[in-house]
């Protein structure tokens, strides 16, 4: 009987070699060569698909009631968008907010935070990375690194003189900031980690289910566990333990690691896109305590849904 001839195209079975070769060996050892090989390749086609979002949206600060100022940061060749709002000139303290919001978002999601830190007399600065809203392309991580710390640099130059200058990074955006954060000259006076995940690689395995040998063949970029070890300003480490794209585990980690000064909040119930989206003034109540205060450990309130930890329990 002759030998069965595969109907399978030939394009079509050189991609499925190229799928067994990526498979993990049976046996636990190395994984496949192939993936070291191509994962440079494609990381930077990576970094551009995930990173980046569509255009900004509608949604400005005068929506929300508020005077407001549109900023063109200058980064490397690119330009970024960004909304600047001032606390009124009555307020006793001056106090500036710069936020690394997460993926996927833009800027215009961003003002009933802005409103709402206005009325906390907290002037703010929400900007869009390279390659998200309306700044200029592409979004990769070289890009991001350089976009944190040319958004820090205005927000010192525009807010230090009078007043103090906080950082807060939220989902995706915590990476941002604790990339640069040591490269922020001069320090801010405090710095705010919320719900992030451990590592851009522990965090592929948790949101899209890839094995841990494929997520380990990625360049470990981004891993907010080893950047937080360094030295850095007052902190305070916010997560909630029902947010699922993050989970809990990943915020322990984050503040077990960082030395001190450093606080811990866990929220109670709130999903994770509660820092921008539904009630913020639950997610922000622990955050605009520790702002005010500049990296005093924020008061302990059941009212509010959250407890200060310290340590982790």
């Amino acid at each position: 009987m002759p030998a069965l001839r595969s109907k399978v195209p030939g394009h079509r079975r050189t991609r499925l070699r190229q799928l067994r070769l990526l498979n993990p060996p049976d046996d636990g050892s190395t994984r496949s060569p192939l993936v070291l090989t191509i994962s440079p390749l494609l990381l930077d086609r990576l970094e551009r698909a995930i990173i980046s979002t569509g255009p900004n949206g509608p949604e400005t600060p005068a929506t929300v009631g508020l005077t407001y100022e549109r900023l063109k940061i200058p980064s490397g060749g690119r330009v970024l968008d960004a909304y600047l709002v001032e606390a009124s000139s009555t307020c006793r303290s001056r106090i500036a907010l710069l936020v690394f919001h997460g993926v996927g978002e833009t800027i215009s999601q961003w003002v009933q935070v802005q409103r709402l830190l206005h009325d906390r007399c907290i002037s703010s600065v929400v900007f869009d990375y390279s390659g998200n809203g309306d700044s200029s392309p592409p979004g990769t991580v070289r890009n991001l690194h350089a976009d944190a710390i040319a958004a820090y640099t205005l927000v010192q130059a525009r807010f230090a003189a009078n007043g103090r200058v906080c950082v807060l990074g939220f989902s995706m955006g915590n990476a941002v900031m604790l990339d640069a954060y040591t490269e922020f000259h001069p320090a801010p006076a405090c710095m705010i980690v919320g719900g992030a995940f451990s590592s851009a690689r522990e965090g592929a395995v948790h949101a899209w289910g890839i094995p841990g040998w494929m997520a380990h063949a990625l360049p470990d970029q981004w891993n907010n566990v080893v950047a937080i070890s360094r030295s850095h300003p007052p902190l305070l480490v916010l997560h909630s333990d029902a947010d699922q794209a993050n989970p809990l585990w990943m915020g322990e980690r984050i503040y077990q690691t960082a030395p001190e000064p450093k606080q811990f909040v866990i929220l109670h119930g709130l999903r994770h896109n509660a820092a921008y989206s539904g009630p913020i003034e639950q997610w922000w109540a622990p955050a605009i305590i520790f702002i005010e205060k500049s990296g005093i450990e924020p008061r302990r309130s059941n009212s509010l849904g959250f407890r200060a930890v310290s340590p982790v329990e």
